[in-house]
């Protein structure tokens, strides 16, 4: 058997619930998942060396390069990589270097390697807002090991609603929902604008948005944080939804796109606003080194056009979708590619935020069982 067919192969689901102090959810974090953390440290050292040409002690000083913006924003962050770092046994430059693994791939080194270089699709999200309720979601794709990375993330914060989120193994957020009613759903994206300035980092800011009260409250999270990398964030709260495609920077360096009651949105990973909104002077190198995402896009609305009316069901037949296969919306390895050019659909959600239920797939939405998630007693506080 390869190496990418073992790593494909579904595990057992971690989940982690963690409550306490920022350290203290770290250490029980890091301690729950340390087998995960471990393999995760090993293959981003690959990684990071294939596609920005750094070691990992490169990459660990870069890393570093972000803690003022962190500290400025919220220092518990810090605190609780600290205290993953100790639970896995394991550095903070190490947990660190993990949760920049944005910034650090597309950092101004990585940049000087981008013409040859073409990394795994990342994401396909959506939000449907034709039906009595949202009904929302993504494909999560990404490198196959990160198959055997992925945990199921609870926390019980000191102060702020509960949440939960998706995420490999030592990062401190990917996508999720909180008890305050805020689902957040997000695509990578890259554009010339990224040169590595340091600021916020990505899935640092994606940790943020979990831990808003609503979703105005996530809404201003975006606006207030000088920003490092491109990223696209889908917001849903109460009924309602914004996509918001930022670029690296202020305020101004966002775009919003309202999904209004009667509509539906499909995002991947390249910039979908007007032209207008996006700088003359800037380049989306999403289509270029992502080159699936404008099929997957329009794979996704082409399937959602035919979907007699929104469901749990009908959403997961997109996201199972394997038209342009391996490159298709439920993503495949393409034995063709080195190990770590292959994409693979890691995790694929559909989610329920009025209900708060999430239908999950650790693995290929194709051929593993999805399973429903009902966070109404945990939110709750039971």
């Amino acid at each position: 058997m390869s190496t990418t067919e073992e790593f494909i192969t579904p595990r057992e689901p971690l989940v982690v619930r963690v409550e306490g102090t920022a350290h203290e959810r770290g250490v029980q974090y890091g301690s729950a998942a340390k087998e995960r953390v471990l393999l995760s440290l090993e293959n981003y050292a690959r990684v990071y060396a294939k596609f920005a040409d750094l070691t990992w002690d490169e990459a660990t000083a870069l890393a570093r390069t972000f803690v003022p913006a962190i500290q400025d924003f919220d220092p518990r962050y810090l605190q609780e990589m600290e205290g993953i770092a100790e639970g896995a046994g394991v550095t903070f430059d190490d947990v660190l270097a993990l949760n920049l693994r944005t910034e650090i791939l597309f950092s101004g080194k990585a940049r000087k390697l981008a013409a040859a270089a073409v990394v795994p699709g990342e994401c396909t999200a959506f939000c449907d807002l034709r039906g009595p309720e949202p009904i929302v979601g993504q494909n999560w794709d990404w490198i196959p090991f990160s198959h055997q990375t992925v945990v199921v993330l609870e926390a019980v914060p000191e102060r702020g609603p509960r949440w939960v989120s998706v995420v490999e193994a030592g990062l401190l957020a990917k996508f999720g929902m909180n008890a305050a009613g805020v689902t957040v759903l997000t695509n990578a994206l890259v554009s010339s604008l990224d040169v590595g300035t340091p600021g916020m980092p990505y899935h640092l800011l994606l940790r943020g948005l979990l831990e808003a009260e609503s979703a105005e409250a996530a809404e201003q999270v975006l606006r207030a944080a000088p920003r490092s990398s491109s990223a696209n964030y889908l917001i849903v709260g109460d009924g309602t939804a914004v996509d918001a495609e930022a670029r690296p920077g202020t305020a101004r360096d966002i775009s919003w796109l309202p999904v209004r009651q009667g509509e539906y949105l499909v995002h991947a990973n390249h910039f979908i606003s007007d032209d207008s909104a996006f700088p003359t002077t800037a380049t989306d190198h999403g289509p270029r080194v992502m080159p699936d995402t404008l099929f997957r896009r329009e794979r996704a609305q082409a399937l959602a056009e035919l979907m007699p009316r929104p469901s749990v069901a009908g959403w997961h037949e997109v996201l199972s979708d394997h038209e342009n296969f391996p490159d298709a919306l439920c993503c495949h390895p393409n034995p063709k590619e080195h190990e770590l050019e292959q994409g693979s659909t890691v995790a694929s959600a559909v989610i329920e935020p009025a209900r708060q239920l999430m239908h999950l797939v650790l693995g290929h939405p194709c051929s593993v069982p999805r399973v429903t998630y009902d966070y109404g007693p945990f939110f709750a506080g039971n």
